[in-house]
């Protein structure tokens, strides 16, 4: 299906003034009603900003450290998105817990780097949200492997998903949808982040082929 757009909107902390209560959508309310505290969270604001900037149904949405990714489109695409703010961590005691042995190898490798690490970790939660997986429970059986040479994505070592994951700003990001599909993907930033050098890089492709 080579016809499907799906917008992608990311904003960060400048946006948060421009979220409008007024605006929220029924089960938005809800939960606000339930949990007064949400609607002070920047990054509440923020994810509702960007939702108030489409009219497309909401696909998947992400947000961290008053950032959020939001995949937005008409055609119900089990398409999962994830934003992670890039902060020092003990990565390998962290890849123990949430990552194959052959990501493990892989990060090692390459010295745990955090956009390393960040970007994997996008792309596994990004799966988990596509294929409605358990959370944390499903991070080392969803991820990354290599196949003839090529990075692949994989579910408890089958494939059938295809995505992206990269770097924006402070943060790393991954989008992430099924190998049969083949959308256009469009992007809006807002904030900060539509300034020119902060647009998505050193981008990983994720292809089926």
């Amino acid at each position: 299906m080579s016809d499907l757009h799906i917008d992608l909107l990311i904003a960060d902390a400048v946006c948060a003034p421009d979220y409008q209560a007024a605006l929220l959508d029924q089960a938005d309310r809800a939960r606000v009603s339930a949990a007064p505290a949400l609607a002070m969270r920047t990054d509440w604001q923020v994810s509702r900003f960007l939702k108030q900037q489409t009219k497309a149904p909401v696909l998947s949405l992400s947000h961290s450290h008053g950032a959020a990714l939001l995949a937005a489109g008409a055609y119900p695409l089990p398409l999962g998105v994830d934003i992670e703010w890039l902060r020092p961590r003990d990565f390998s005691a962290l890849a123990d817990l949430s990552c194959s042995a052959e990501e493990r190898q892989w990060l090692a490798a390459r010295g745990w780097r955090a956009a390393d690490y960040y970007r994997l970790w996008c792309t596994k939660e990004a799966l988990i949200k596509a294929a409605g997986l358990d959370f944390p429970a499903d991070l080392p059986h969803a991820g990354v492997c290599r196949q003839g040479g090529h990075a692949k994505l994989h579910i408890g070592g089958q494939s059938g998903w295809q995505g992206f994951a990269g770097l924006c700003g402070g943060w790393a990001l991954a989008c992430v949808w099924p190998d049969w599909a083949s959308p256009q993907m469009r992007w809006q930033y807002f904030g900060t982040l539509a300034q020119p050098q902060h647009t998505v890089c050193k981008v990983w492709h994720f292809s089926p082929e």
